[in-house]
């Protein structure tokens, strides 16, 4: 076999008494893909931190073509060839997109000053050489989240780098967006460029990757070509249960109730088709589709943050006149898409973001106990295993999945008859979504009615007692029971679209 770019060879990493990394063996070959995977917490940002620089070893040792390496810094790996795209952009809106791809390392003239026209030049050789069509005098606020993610990858490319490695690149990009990226790894790799992908998403694993390296508590728990592997046995490896043992049971006939939102002929736009569904108390219905066929504009209408038209109906009582204050109220709650811009604040404790739409509840306005908020929280930890030392903690401490499990415990805080959830778990490692879904089927079992939106058909199907299926912008049919399954969603949703949609396993 060939020599591999980057190694690490029986490499631990030692905090104190606290062993992260034990004994890790792990290749990247040029042409090859592979993916790092691993719950939050299992080491792969470690790794990732050995890998270039930012920690040094505690035991073994990092090889890079060939040779031992003792990085001084991210910046010593990065000039000897080494790229990482971090799942937080690093891009500046106001700067141009050549700006951006060169800054701190912008062309010169012979005066010092910023050679523009060079830089220009240099910007829009190397968006050609990588196949990316961007303008390299567009300013990065006015792009799409896809081709802010571009620049990122042009940026750490603008060197002659024989390993990329990108840190959940897909966390934020719709299904033909991921597409887009997916053709440039490939491309990259066919010129020999060596690709690190760290994901949660497994369907995504399977279609880039070519090799797999599992961690679980610090060890290598599997490692090899993707084709040896099942969505099963990565998840084996992962959590040490199988892939079966995520999902709860459904709701059984007994556990469902009478109807709790009914929607008749809702309108998102005067020229959309008219929706019409309905959500039960103790059960969780899906809505499925691809990206654009209308999910999350019909959540955002049903929770009063978007006009429309149409019936709808809240514990059989006509409410039409919906906004989000009024919806809070009546007991329809929403968790948004994205955490980090719609429903985190970032800054503050994990008692604050927590309690903050229901602060002092419980408690006389005049007379709120110091404590009062953190003692909310402190319950709410223990009740859904959230991991943290102190609710006092800034949120961002927090891992994405215990972040999401504090958000769905605030919403929880206003009584909710009905809970809209968008992505509920996107960006949470395999761990955490079973404690999600665990959580969620208990509410339902309490008597909550659920509509959840998943990008992850996976999600769908486990997860939910009856699904409906969108096709530009509208229901296009209703499945149940054995009728759920990844096939059946993929061939309503792609039906009469698919020349204009890109349909893949995450569809």
């Amino acid at each position: 076999m060939s020599t591999p770019l980057l190694a690490a060879h029986a490499v631990s990493k030692s905090f104190g008494p606290n062993e992260v990394l034990k004994g890790i063996k792990f290749e990247v070959f040029g042409g090859h893909a592979v993916a790092l995977c691993g719950e939050n917490g299992a080491g792969k940002s470690t790794l990732i931190k050995l890998l270039t620089g930012l920690y040094t070893p505690s035991g073994g040792h990092i090889e890079f073509m060939a040779q031992i390496r003792k990085w001084a810094s991210p910046r010593e790996s990065l000039a000897a060839g080494i790229a990482v795209v971090h799942q937080e952009f690093s891009t500046i809106g106001a700067l141009s997109v050549a700006e951006n791809i060169f800054l701190e390392a912008e062309p010169r003239t012979a005066l010092g000053l910023i050679d523009r026209r060079k830089l220009r030049q240099d910007a829009a050789d190397l968006l050609a050489n990588l196949g990316i069509s961007l303008d390299p005098d567009m300013q990065v606020e006015r792009l799409s989240v896809a081709d802010k993610q571009m620049v990122e990858i042009a940026k750490a490319l603008r060197s002659d780098a024989r390993v990329l490695i990108l840190d959940e690149p897909t966390a934020v990009l719709s299904q033909n967006e991921t597409q887009y990226l997916f053709k440039i790894i490939n491309e990259l790799r066919a010129r020999g460029m060596g690709i690190v992908y760290v994901s949660h998403r497994l369907d995504e694993i399977f279609e880039i990757c070519t090799d797999i390296v599992v961690i679980k508590d610090g060890v290598v728990t599997a490692q090899g070509p993707i084709e040896g592997f099942t969505h099963d046995s990565i998840v084996s490896a992962m959590v040490g249960r199988d892939l079966g043992d995520l999902f709860p049971p459904k709701a059984a006939p007994g556990d469902v109730g009478e109807v709790m939102l009914e929607v008749d002929g809702l309108k998102v736009t005067p020229d959309a088709p008219p929706a019409s569904i309905d959500v039960r108390r103790g059960e969780i219905v899906g809505l499925a589709g691809l990206v654009g066929s209308g999910r999350t504009e019909l959540t955002l209408a049903l929770f009063g943050a978007e006009p429309s038209e149409g019936t709808v109906k809240l514990d059989g009582k006509s409410f039409d006149n919906r906004s989000p204050s009024a919806c809070l109220k009546a007991g329809m709650v929403m968790l948004t898409e994205s955490r980090k811009d719609d429903g985190l604040f970032a800054g503050a404790s994990v008692a604050w973001n927590f309690a903050a739409t229901t602060l002092g509840h419980g408690t006389h306005p005049a007379a709120i106990p110091a404590t009062h908020e953190e003692d909310r929280a402190a319950a709410l930890v223990e009740r859904f295993n959230v991991v943290v030392d102190h609710v006092g903690l800034p949120i961002s401490a927090l891992s994405g999945g215990n972040q999401q499990k504090i958000l769905i415990g605030r919403i929880l805080e206003n009584k909710p008859k009905v809970l809209l959830l968008d992505e509920p778990t996107r960006g949470v490692d395999v761990g955490a979504k079973a404690e999600i879904y665990k959580a969620l089927r208990a509410l339902a079992r309490e008597g909550i009615a659920i509509l959840a939106v998943s990008s992850e058909l996976i999600e769908i199907v486990g997860l939910c007692d009856r699904v409906y299926v969108m096709r530009d912008g509208e229901i296009a049919k209703e499945l149940g029971g054995d009728s759920i399954s990844e096939e059946s969603i993929i061939a309503v949703a792609a039906a009469e679209t698919a020349s204009h949609h890109g349909v893949a396993a995450n569809a």
